[in-house]
């Protein structure tokens, strides 16, 4: 009971800072961790804009892979993305809500978007 307040909690407080303009917010998470990183550091947190299935984003410091997860936590969609990536086009047949991870083989970044 108390995970799932704090995931409602976490969710609404990312829901105010992207109304707040800042963009989509994407939280940093070892790959093998059942944490969201080392709890004497604060967790790294990426923006990303959206425009409807544009991904706009600073220029991706690696390769990444971006991964839709839809609400049964099935891939819908995977796409490549080489270091130097400043945008992803998503393709206009996804809707609805999705967890959003670009991936490495050591950690990924994770957040919601719906189209």
């Amino acid at each position: 009971m108390k995970q799932i307040l704090i995931c409602i909690s976490m969710l609404f407080c990312f829901s105010a800072v992207a109304l707040a303009g800042k963009g989509v917010p994407l939280i940093h998470h070892p790959i093998g961790s059942t944490q969201g990183g080392s709890t004497k550091n604060p967790s790294q947190l990426w923006y990303i804009d959206q425009d409807g299935n544009v991904l706009t984003m600073s220029a991706t410091p690696c390769n990444y892979t971006l991964i839709l997860y839809d609400e049964d936590g099935d891939v819908a969609y995977s796409v490549f993305v080489p270091v130097g990536t400043t945008q992803v086009v998503l393709p206009g047949t996804l809707s609805g809500s999705f967890e959003l991870r670009f991936e490495t083989d050591t950690y990924y970044y994770y957040g919601y978007i719906s189209l």
